[in-house]
């Protein structure tokens, strides 16, 4: 069957002046990855060709994890540089907030501007502060509060692990360059995510806000190939009015975010609702190239329908963010 003619893509990072891209996680990637440094400060002629190389009709921008969450000055200015970026190209981008999670009372009041004055369509925030906390603990639930008010989705995305988490926890016979990959994308990200939601649940946010919208990425950071072993155990430690096998129905989308396996999408689906699942490309450290190569090999070899795919490239997406506009047909 042909590809679906439309795309929404919703982890697509970006830099602006007020934040920037300065962090020491990323001052060595920078060197390794010149065109994505590049392709994080492009906000408009380059974004746009490659999101019309790759096909996509719509991108959700979000800011670069890890560099907001102790600057809420800076936050609010981010903001404000994506929103001008944003309005030169309304029809083909939109805007996930950074918020400075340190200060959750600041964020949750930047979150309730971004929406009401920006329009934006959420926030994208990291999985946790500098030192690794959480937001299960209360003093962060007015970000969740806020999120569920404005009826808009949190996205929960990996931040940068501090260095000495990195060396206490991944540290091993091979290279520091491969204690970096297990700590960050090959491993540490998605267990640290994962581990963020059961925590969430076990905290009871979920309970407290039953309308809670929240995204994670990365074909679901492991939490699905281990649903039913958590929801064998977990109830045993503690008992919670809804299931964490309900919550993960309920409150929990997923995107694809990067990983471009037809197998891996195809487990995803067997345990998580069809209309939870969203196409991502995770520009700019993957190409909009890829993605459409992707949903190509979706459209010849996957077990999934027409609707089906049309579901994951687009129309979940317009779903979820009640995009009633007219988008870009390929």
């Amino acid at each position: 069957m042909p590809p679906p003619s439309f795309a929404i893509t919703l982890e697509e990072h970006a830099a602006f002046p007020a934040l920037g891209s300065e962090h020491p996680f990323y001052d060595g990637l920078w060197h390794v990855f010149p065109e994505a440094r590049r392709g994080l400060e492009d906000h408009s002629t380059g974004r746009i060709a490659s999101m019309d190389e790759g096909r996509i009709s719509y991108q959700i921008m979000s800011h670069l994890p890890g560099i907001g969450n102790d600057k809420p000055e800076g936050c609010r200015k981010a903001n404000d540089e994506m929103a001008e970026a944003i309005k030169k190209n309304a029809s083909r981008l939109g805007g996930f907030a950074c918020l400075p999670m340190a200060h959750p009372d600041k964020a949750a009041e930047e979150l309730e501007r971004v929406v009401k004055e920006l329009g934006f369509l959420g926030a994208m925030i990291d999985s946790h502060l500098g030192d690794m906390t959480h937001y299960d603990n209360d003093r962060f639930w007015p970000v969740f509060e806020m999120a569920e008010r404005l009826d808009v989705p949190l996205y929960i995305h990996p931040g940068p692990p501090p260095g000495p988490y990195i060396k206490q926890r991944f540290s091993g016979n091979y290279s520091d360059v491969l204690m970096s990959g297990l700590s960050t994308a090959v491993w540490g990200w998605h267990e640290d995510v994962g581990l963020h939601i059961l925590k969430l649940y076990s905290a009871g946010v979920f309970e407290r806000f039953p309308k809670l919208k929240v995204i994670i990425g990365h074909m679901g950071e492991m939490l699905p190939m281990m649903i039913d072993r958590v929801e064998q155990f977990l109830h045993l430690f503690q008992k919670n009015g809804s299931s964490f096998a309900e919550v993960w129905d309920r409150n929990i989308w997923v995107t694809s975010s990067g990983m471009f396996s037809v197998r891996v999408l195809e487990m995803l689906l067997k345990v998580t609702k069809k209309d939870h699942v969203l196409y991502s490309i995770d520009t700019p450290f993957n190409k909009s190239l890829e993605g459409r190569t992707y949903i190509q090999e979706l459209a010849e070899n996957s077990s999934l329908s027409k609707e089906d795919l049309e579901d994951f490239a687009f129309g979940n997406a317009k779903k979820l963010f009640k995009l009633e506009f007219i988008l870009k047909k390929f």
